[in-house]
């Protein structure tokens, strides 16, 4: 079942711009990772240094896996400086989905 993970965190508004950057390289770095099916970083348009973290997995126990693993905390290092007090994670599964109608012609 697809899983969707969302980590709420904060960084100093001054290093948007440089957490921003290592992101890129953190996903750069996750690219062929098994189970993972997509990932998004959301900036808060109302909250300066307010992000959401969005990825997507095939299954909650794949994500769990990557998490685990010794090589998550060595390709999300770039990122880790940044951060600027507590962060939170939750899992959802998929539930449902809304697809978009295909009109034939």
């Amino acid at each position: 079942m697809t899983a969707r993970i969302l980590v709420f965190a904060s960084v100093a508004p001054e290093l948007a711009h440089e957490f921003e950057h290592a992101y890129t390289q953190v996903t750069a770095r996750m690219q062929g990772t098994p189970g993972l099916l997509g990932d998004e970083l959301l900036r808060d348009g109302n909250k300066p240094g307010r992000y959401l973290l969005l990825s997507e997995w095939e299954s909650e126990e794949q994500f769990i896996a990557w998490e685990s693993a010794p090589a998550h905390r060595e390709i999300t290092v770039p990122m880790r400086p940044y951060w600027s007090g507590n962060f939170e994670r939750r899992i959802y599964n998929l539930a449902a989905r809304l697809e978009p109608e295909v009109s034939v012609g």
